[in-house]
């Protein structure tokens, strides 16, 4: 009877899952956590109960799809990179929150979630790319300039400033977004939405005290976190190589070093939040200074000159744990060793 009764509730909520997933889809303003109903399902039930729920929201999608681009005089086209997209993303969100036993299951959390990331990079970059060359983009991105130039004439701008707006044209901005996906931007963005997606269906679970088969303590936080000691030697050749293709206008390879330098710098920038909590969790820190700490971060992070600057602190200080053990006990407890741990699934 308790098995009857919790594949219903697991039903239930593997298709209540991928309602919402749609639902936060087809909605600008929700869109950026249309992965978070896969998410809390996966934490809170098993992995069969959230690869249901995916290829329900699968269907679903392909149903939605199709049916609003010939309601609403859509290419056939667009509907079909739409739903790999959807389908790519939703997948690997899947996979990196409920690995189904045996080869999956083995490999860290960490390394699914930059693995599918690497992946949903590439499709995001050619559809990107696709949506770019697109008349219309073009259309949009002059009617933009044009506005921004009137608002600044209006508003009685020096002559410097107008010359310098007047010299942004929709060639150049879309030149400039093309340099910077291909250059780490499309996966810092895929990066981001598996993580926060991920962060926050933890949250959630947690919230609601269903989180299945995870430590209460390091589940979703960075504290177990490090980068492999190998890494240092990826980023400093990755580093230096970049400079030479730069210089000699060797572009595929720099293009594909930049990648890998922005990685190491996301992993180097995770290691150094996790040095930041293990320092600001430690239970002899009164609680009047651990507020008090907390509120001076968002202070840095909300400032426009500052938060570059306390970031790149943060990406050093998770470089130099590479020589200094900075989340070494100062009790009789075994050190952390670099390179042991990762984002615990």
């Amino acid at each position: 009877m308790h098995s009857e009764n919790y594949n219903k509730k697991a039903l239930i909520a593997a298709l209540i899952g991928a309602a919402v997933c749609l639902f936060f889809q087809r909605f600008s303003i929700f869109s950026l956590f249309f992965l978070v109903p896969f998410g809390v399902v996966a934490y809170s039930y098993d992995y069969r109960v959230a690869w249901f729920s995916f290829l329900m929201a699968v269907v679903g999608d392909i149903f939605l799809t199709i049916s609003t681009a010939m309601t609403a005089g859509g290419t056939l086209g667009d509907a079909v990179w739409d739903l790999v997209f959807f389908t790519v993303i939703a997948s690997v969100f899947t996979w990196v929150t409920a690995p189904p036993p045996g080869f999956s299951r083995r490999i860290k959390g960490a390394v699914r979630l930059i693995a599918g990331s690497c992946i949903g990079a590439l499709l995001f970059t050619v559809i990107l790319f696709r949506a770019i060359a697109s008349p219309p983009f073009s259309e949009y991105i002059n009617s933009w300039i044009n506005g921004l130039i009137s608002f600044y004439r209006s508003s009685g701008s020096d002559v410097v400033q107008n010359a310098l707006f007047e010299s942004f044209t929709a060639d150049v901005i879309i030149n400039t977004m093309k340099s910077v996906m291909l250059r780490g931007g499309s996966l810092v963005s895929i990066i981001f939405l598996l993580f926060a997606c991920r962060q926050i269906s933890l949250f959630l679970s947690r919230l609601f005290h269903r989180v299945r088969g995870f430590g209460p303590s390091k589940t979703g936080t960075l504290l177990a976190f490090h980068v492999y000691p190998i890494v240092i030697w990826v980023f400093s050749a990755a580093l230096f190589l970049v400079v030479l293709f730069r210089i000699t206008g060797f572009q595929i390879p720099e293009i594909i070093l930049w990648n890998i330098l922005v990685l190491c710098v996301i992993l180097y920038f995770a290691q150094g939040l996790g040095i930041l909590q293990f320092f600001l969790a430690r239970p002899l820190m009164p609680p009047f200074l651990r507020f008090f700490l907390f509120v001076i971060l968002i202070v840095l992070v909300f400032s426009p000159v500052l938060n570059a600057v306390f970031f790149a602190g943060i990406i050093l200080l998770g470089i130099a744990e590479n020589w200094a053990p900075f989340r070494t006990p100062k009790n009789n407890g075994s050190p952390s060793t670099p390179g042991a741990g990762g984002i615990r699934n």
